[in-house]
């Protein structure tokens, strides 16, 4: 469900409507505008985004309201996923999330992003958060946003008898065939090497993946990326006015006690 960003943010397979009132870019800066203005309210000394992508539209927005970040980027990304970190001076550690070392980084971070990331893990993203958690200083920030497995879009289609998974494809994307052997060692094409959503979560299983790996829960919470009473909206707000947990994004922040 989110706009392709090849360097690790997710991606969005906007439905056609939302194509007709606003464009996957638009709609993706409204989205990582929201939650610029939740990781600011924080007041973080230092944040890290996990996996900004090939433009960097969380960290830019960051740094244009003044606030200090780094990023963590995965070694195998291409030159384009650093040339924006370059032009804004942003510092990029690249470590594998799973089996790099977070020690590396020299920034006192107290505030980890990962926008729109885990439902492209393969592993178990238990795994990840326990390095976060160790990794960050009491009193600490997990800033944690995904595609909601229980949206509007999600049940629809459901209910149209249509998938509600990604199509694989009958031939792997060229443009990941070469990237993909890092993280794919068989030889043989595995569905998820385009980048596609290996699993999409519900909100009390994020709730669970805090909990369980140490963090207090400061809110967590369904968001509505477009909630504009129009022809194009109205029937899928109605029914989130009703069904809350039919909205599009999942929003959870955790604090390390």
């Amino acid at each position: 469900m989110e706009a392709q960003r090849n360097g690790g943010h997710a991606e969005w397979k906007t439905a056609d409507y939302i194509r007709t009132t606003m464009t996957e870019l638009e709609y993706e800066k409204r989205r990582i505008k929201n939650s610029v203005d939740d990781i600011v309210s924080l007041k973080a000394n230092v944040y890290c985004e996990l996996g900004p992508g090939e433009d960097g539209l969380l960290s830019r927005q960051l740094s244009g309201r003044g606030v200090k970040s780094v990023a963590v980027e995965a070694p195998w990304a291409q030159e384009v996923n650093m040339a924006w970190a370059k032009e804004l001076g942003i510092r990029i550690y690249l470590q594998e999330f799973f089996t790099g070392d977070l020690s590396v980084i020299e920034e006192p971070v107290d505030c980890f992003i990962l926008t729109h990331c885990i439902a492209h893990f393969r592993f178990s993203p238990y795994i990840l958060m326990r390095k976060l958690y160790d990794a960050l200083p009491s009193g600490g920030y997990m800033y944690l946003t995904t595609v909601n497995a229980t949206s509007y879009m999600r049940v629809m289609q459901f209910v149209r008898g249509q998938a509600i998974s990604e199509r694989v494809p009958p031939k792997e994307n060229p443009n990941f065939i070469e990237r993909a052997k890092e993280w794919n060692r068989t030889g043989m094409q595995q569905i998820w090497d385009d980048w596609m959503h290996v699993k999409e979560y519900t909100l009390p299983e994020i709730k669970e993946l805090f909990t369980e790996t140490g963090f207090k829960i400061v809110r967590a919470h369904h968001r509505n990326n477009h909630p504009e009473w129009n022809r194009t909206f109205w029937k899928k707000n109605l029914a989130i006015k009703f069904l809350p947990h039919l909205a599009d994004e999942i929003v959870v922040v955790g604090r390390k006690p």
